[in-house]
C-alpha cells in the first residue's frame, strides 16, 4: 500500500515536472516565432499554452503583443487587460495598453484623474494577492501573540502599551482585509469588456427598433451592466449607457 502511494505520488511530480518543461518551451519557440515576425505561429503556440489553463500576465501580454502586430486592435487591447488583471502591476502591459488605446477611434485613457486616485491606484497595483495572503496571515499571529501576551503577562499590570499595538495590528489586519478583497473581485469581476467588432451601435432597449443612442468601435473599454436575450447593457466611460449585441465584444475575464 505504502509502495503504491510512493509511485502515485512520484508520478505526479514527474508528469507535472514534464508538464511544465514542455510548456517552457513551447513558450520559447513562440518567442522565437515573434522574434523572427512570424507573429501568426507565435500567436497559436501562446494560445495552445493559454487553451492548456496557463495563467500567467507574461503570457496574455505577449498573445496581446502578437494580435497588435495582426492588426488585430480589440484583441490586442483585451489581452493587455488581462494581463494586467492578473498583475497589475505589470508596466508592460499598461504600457502597450496606453500604445493601443491611442489607435482606437474612440479616444480613451487608463490615466487616473488627480493625485488622490493615482495613490490608491499605485497601492492597489503594488499589492498582489499573495502578498497580501501573506502579510494577513503575519498581522493575524501578531494579533493572538499580543492578545495571549496581554492575558498571561499584563493580567495584573498596566496594559496601555500591549493594547496600543493591538489596537494598530487589529486596524492594519482589516485594512489590509479590505484591500484583499477588492482584489480578489478585481481578479474575478467580469463585468469589464472591450469590443472586438469594428463597430457597434448602442440601442436605448434590447433591439434594433429602439432608439440608438451611440456608435462605439473595436477596442472600446466598457462595463456591463446586464444581459438578457443576447443582448447587454453596457456603461461607457463617459457614463453613456446603451444596448448592444453581445456577439460584438468579449468580457475581460480569466
Amino acid at each position: 500500500m505504502k509502495k503504491s502511494i510512493i509511485l502515485a505520488i512520484l508520478f505526479a511530480v514527474t508528469f507535472f515536472a514534464f508538464s511544465e518543461n514542455q510548456h517552457d518551451e513551447i513558450f520559447r519557440k513562440a518567442v522565437t516565432a515573434y522574434e523572427q515576425k512570424d507573429f501568426s505561429n507565435s500567436l497559436q503556440l501562446f494560445l495552445g499554452l493559454e487553451n492548456n489553463g496557463i495563467v500567467n500576465a507574461d503570457l496574455f501580454y505577449n498573445i496581446g503583443n502578437c494580435y497588435f502586430r495582426l492588426n488585430k486592435l480589440g484583441k490586442a487591447i483585451l489581452y493587455y487587460k488581462k494581463a494586467l488583471k492578473v498583475n497589475s502591476s505589470h508596466r508592460a502591459a499598461e504600457r502597450n495598453l496606453k500604445y493601443a488605446l491611442t489607435f482606437t477611434k474612440d479616444k480613451q485613457t487608463i490615466e487616473k484623474e488627480n493625485s488622490i486616485s493615482l495613490f490608491f491606484h499605485k497601492l492597489f497595483n503594488f499589492f498582489s494577492l499573495n502578498l497580501l495572503a501573506i502579510i494577513l496571515l503575519i498581522l493575524f499571529l501578531l494579533i493572538i501573540f499580543i492578545i495571549n501576551l496581554i492575558i498571561l503577562r499584563y493580567r495584573e499590570t498596566e496594559k496601555t502599551v500591549p493594547v496600543f499595538f493591538l489596537f494598530v495590528f487589529i486596524s492594519l489586519f482589516v485594512l489590509f482585509a479590505i484591500l484583499g478583497y477588492l482584489k480578489w473581485k478585481h481578479f474575478h469581476g467580469e463585468n469589464e469588456a472591450v469590443l472586438l467588432s469594428q463597430s457597434a451601435i448602442g440601442y436605448s432597449g434590447p433591439n434594433e427598433d429602439f432608439t440608438r443612442v451611440f456608435t462605439i468601435h473595436e477596442g472600446m473599454i466598457f462595463t456591463i451592466e446586464k444581459t438578457e436575450n443576447g443582448w447587454s447593457l453596457i456603461k461607457l466611460p463617459n457614463g453613456l449607457g446603451g444596448w448592444i449585441k453581445n456577439d460584438n465584444f468579449e468580457r475581460v475575464k480569466i
